[in-house]
């Protein structure tokens, strides 16, 4: 009986050809990955994510509207990942603590309302209530536009306050014949912040004895506001103890002429004589 012969050096030379096979082709990909790999980094592409951004510049202390922001595909990562917002309707309505500049990532940190639809804060965001802290509140007041540097304030502002009120003098200083009722103005509040505004309606930052202050003369209904807008960066307190205007003040200051009865009293109405012609009406000037 004859038996196949089979040589095993022909079958080692396989197995050692199918080696080289494999560690070529585990070559050639592990290169291919590499080249991949150093492309990338060489582009410098980096991941984006949605993130809401704002597309204009938006001042503190207003809540944040849709023209405000947008959602953009931004390259991220670790140090502008933390704190954002991938969707509009997590910050619409929000107040923002600080300035946001056009183009500038909205995060969690810049914003002032603690809930969604947030309309302000009362406190700055360095702000905390200890129990030595001042009572801060807020406080409304109405001023209409004539009286509110034309009606252009809006929140974030910073203002002093007119109070313009109406003295009423008893008869017996009346009869003395040196003061009369009339209305008297002086600047009261100083360095207020606007923290939201509707309309007339101006809701003010003010310690707990300012706003008591303001709710009474509200009420007493005899008093005016007068806001004026005064800049960001001059927080300096006028001393005002030589300030206040009354009429009479006025007419001494400026020498306003004062008027006298005409036809003057206790004696015959004289009746001066007409003029011969009206005034002539003034000619125009040549033209060039």
């Amino acid at each position: 009986m004859e038996m196949e012969y089979k040589d095993p050096s022909r079958r080692g030379r396989y197995i050692v050809l199918f080696g080289v096979i494999l560690a070529i082709a585990a070559g050639g990909a592990a290169f291919v990955l590499l080249n991949q790999a150093q492309q990338q980094a060489g582009t410098g592409e980096t991941p984006t994510v949605a993130v809401v951004v704002a597309i204009r510049d938006i001042p503190a202390r207003k809540p944040i509207e849709a023209g405000d922001v947008a959602v953009r595909q931004v390259p991220i990562d670790r140090t502008n990942e933390k704190g954002v917002f991938s969707t509009l309707d997590l910050v619409l309505g929000r107040v923002l603590a600080i300035t946001a500049l056009d183009g500038q990532l909205i995060t969690s940190n810049m914003l002032a309302s603690t809930t969604t639809g947030g309309k302000f804060s009362i406190l700055d965001p360095t702000e905390t209530v200890a129990p030595d802290s001042e009572a801060w509140r807020a406080v409304s007041m109405t001023v209409t536009d004539d009286r509110a540097v034309g009606g252009v304030l809006e929140a974030g502002n910073t203002v002093d306050v007119f109070v313009t009120a109406t003295v009423n003098v008893p008869q017996d200083l009346l009869d003395e014949g040196r003061y009369y009722t009339d209305k008297s103005t002086k600047i009261t509040y100083q360095n207020m912040v606007i923290l939201a505004r509707t309309g007339t309606f101006y809701i003010l930052k003010a310690t707990l004895a300012l706003s008591e202050e303001i709710a009474h003369l509200q009420a007493a209904g005899n008093a005016q506001f007068t806001l004026i807008l005064r800049p960001d960066v001059d927080v300096r307190i006028a001393d005002v103890s030589k300030l206040g205007a009354t009429t009479n003040r006025l007419i001494t200051k400026y020498g306003l002429p004062i008027p006298e009865t005409y036809p003057a009293g206790n004696g015959p109405v004289v009746t001066p004589p007409p003029l011969e012609s009206p005034s002539p009406s003034p000619s125009p000037s040549p033209a060039p």
